[in-house]
């Protein structure tokens, strides 16, 4: 068994991302994820285009974000029974390096596999990247691309997100776990999943499979 699990709105139940761009890149960012919400751009090309609006150097966007980190209850020992169950635990995310890898760190979990948005800054912003398993830039279909990645190995894969970018992924999975808007869109598009709350209850619903 492997799960595949989302960072914003799922690990921590609030949204880093949303908070940075909100506090640091001005008004342009929400026509932006506007058209992201419409699909007129993918997760990914949305967030290149966001991020490259904040100016601010890394040191204090991480101080920001050390202050507003919500945790979802129970996540610690929900990977620890992974661990203890032979369960591989990977977080994919559209989210970005330079606030997931702190948060990770603080909770003692920092050697967990994480694949996510690379980034760099400069005084022109930051520039965002996301890579598929090959190692070639890729604008959509991230979060898809890997699930098929980790299907290789041949073991059923559990989903666990929030939101509408992990919504294709999730179609391809063999269990759904959702919380938050994705809730909605698996009713919608009429793909099976389970609701959680924390980790505790996942813990629960997982050890019955």
């Amino acid at each position: 068994m492997i799960i595949q699990c989302d960072f914003d709105g799922t690990i921590i139940r609030n949204n880093l991302s949303i908070l940075l761009r909100e506090q640091y890149a001005g008004s342009d960012w929400q026509k932006i994820d506007s058209d992201y919400l419409h699909g007129h751009l993918t997760v990914e090309q949305s967030n290149k285009l966001q991020f490259a609006l904040v100016k601010e150097p890394k040191e204090r966007l991480q101080a920001f974000i050390r202050q507003h980190v919500d945790l979802r209850p129970g996540f610690v020992e929900f990977v620890r029974f992974c661990q203890e169950s032979a369960i591989h635990f990977a977080i994919v995310s559209s989210g970005l390096d330079f606030y997931i890898e702190p948060v990770l760190a603080e909770t003692g979990m920092s050697g967990l596999e994480l694949i996510c948005g690379r980034t760099s800054f400069s005084h022109d912003g930051i520039d965002v990247v996301y890579y598929d398993p090959e190692g070639n830039i890729i604008n959509q279909g991230f979060k898809k691309k890997y699930l098929t990645w980790l299907k290789k190995r041949g073991e059923k894969i559990i989903y666990l997100g929030d939101g509408l970018s992990d919504l294709e992924a999730a179609r391809q999975a063999d269990y759904v776990f959702a919380t938050g808007h994705l809730l909605d869109l698996l009713d919608t598009h009429s793909i099976k999943g389970s609701a959680f709350s924390d980790f505790y209850d996942l813990l629960y619903q997982v050890r019955l499979l």
